[in-house]
C-alpha cells in the first residue's frame, strides 16, 4: 500500500505541487553442660531454654511455635509470609493469580500493563498521504509521524494535528489539477479546515446496522453528506488508496484510479486472514 502511495505522491511532488527474602533457621549453639537436666545450658533438658529438644525453646529448630522455625507454619517462611514464593496469597509469588506478579492468569481484576502506544487503530494511509508526507529531511518525516502514531488524546487531536493535515491537503487537492473539489473544500476562507478535522479525529468508524460492506470512508462520506448506506470501516478487502486519493484529490468516493485492481498474494480464508509476510 504504501509502495503504491509513494508512487503517486513521488508522481504529485514531480508536478510541483520485581525479588526474594528467605529466613535463616536458628540453631542451637550451647555447648557448655552436657549432663545437667536442670541446666540452662543442658543439651537433654526439656525445659531448658537453650535445650536443642525442647517444644518450647525458641531457638529449637523442630517447634511448631518457633519464630525462627524453618517448617512450623507461623514463621518467617511459612504460607503466609509476604516474600514467599509458593504461596498463593502473597504480594510476590509468581504462582499466584491474584499478585501483583502474576505469572499469567490475568483477566479484569489483573490487567497487564500497556506500555507507551506506538500505532493507532485509525483509518489506513492518513498518516501516510498527510503527516509530513512532503518533508525533505527523512528524519524529521520520520519523527513526526512518529509523534502522530503515538499521540493517545484524542481531545487534542484537532489542535495538534489539523495543520499539519491542512498544508497536505492543499498540494493533494491538486492531483487531478483541478483545485477547490475535494471533498469539503471551502470556496472561500480557510478552504481545507473542515477536511482536516474530519480526518484528524483519525479512528474507525462502522455502521453496525448495515450488512454492505464494501466502501472504506462509507460512514464519515454519510455524515457529511454523501448518500449511502454502506458498513464503511476497513475490510482487509477495501481498495484505500484508491478511495482515499479520491476523496482528496476529487472530492468523491471513487473517480482516481491508481491502477492496481488486486493484491498479488489471496488473503487467507482463516484467522489472521492477512497472507504471510513477503
Amino acid at each position: 500500500m504504501r509502495l503504491r502511495l509513494t508512487m503517486m505522491i513521488g508522481a504529485l511532488a514531480l508536478t510541483g505541487a520485581c525479588s526474594k527474602v528467605d529466613d535463616t533457621t536458628s540453631l542451637d549453639t550451647d555447648t557448655t553442660d552436657a549432663t545437667d537436666a536442670t541446666d540452662a545450658a543442658d543439651a537433654t533438658d526439656g525445659t531448658d531454654a537453650t535445650d536443642a529438644t525442647d517444644a518450647t525453646d525458641a531457638a529449637d529448630a523442630t517447634d511448631a511455635t518457633d519464630a525462627t522455625d524453618a517448617t512450623d507454619g507461623t514463621d518467617g517462611t511459612d504460607g503466609t509470609d509476604a516474600t514467599d514464593a509458593t504461596d498463593g496469597t502473597d504480594a510476590t509469588d509468581a504462582t499466584d493469580g491474584t499478585d501483583g506478579t502474576d505469572d499469567g492468569l490475568l483477566g479484569a481484576g489483573n490487567a497487564p500493563a500497556l506500555g507507551a502506544m506506538i500505532d493507532r487503530m485509525g483509518r489506513p494511509a492518513i498518516a501516510t498521504a498527510l503527516i509530513a508526507t512532503f518533508e525533505a529531511d527523512a528524519t524529521a518525516k520520520g519523527e513526526t509521524k512518529d509523534d502522530y502514531n503515538a499521540d493517545a488524546d484524542p481531545s487534542g487531536w484537532a489542535a495538534a494535528w489539523v495543520p499539519e493535515i491542512k498544508k497536505n491537503l492543499a498540494i493533494l487537492d491538486a492531483l487531478d489539477a483541478t483545485c477547490g473539489n475535494q471533498l469539503l473544500a471551502a470556496a472561500t476562507g480557510d478552504r481545507y479546515a473542515t477536511l482536516a478535522g474530519v480526518l484528524a479525529d483519525d479512528r474507525l468508524y462502522t455502521n453496525s446496522d448495515s450488512a454492505t460492506c464494501t466502501t472504506y470512508l462509507g460512514v464519515e462520506a454519510s455524515f457529511i453528506g454523501v448518500a449511502n448506506t454502506d458498513c464503511g470501516g476497513r475490510a482487509l478487502t477495501y481498495d484505500v488508496i484508491e478511495r482515499s486519493y479520491s476523496v482528496l484529490a476529487a472530492g468523491a468516493l471513487t473517480g482516481l484510479d491508481d491502477g492496481v485492481t488486486s493484491d498479488n498474494i489471496a488473503l487467507l480464508e482463516t484467522f489472521p486472514y492477512l497472507a504471510a509476510p513477503q
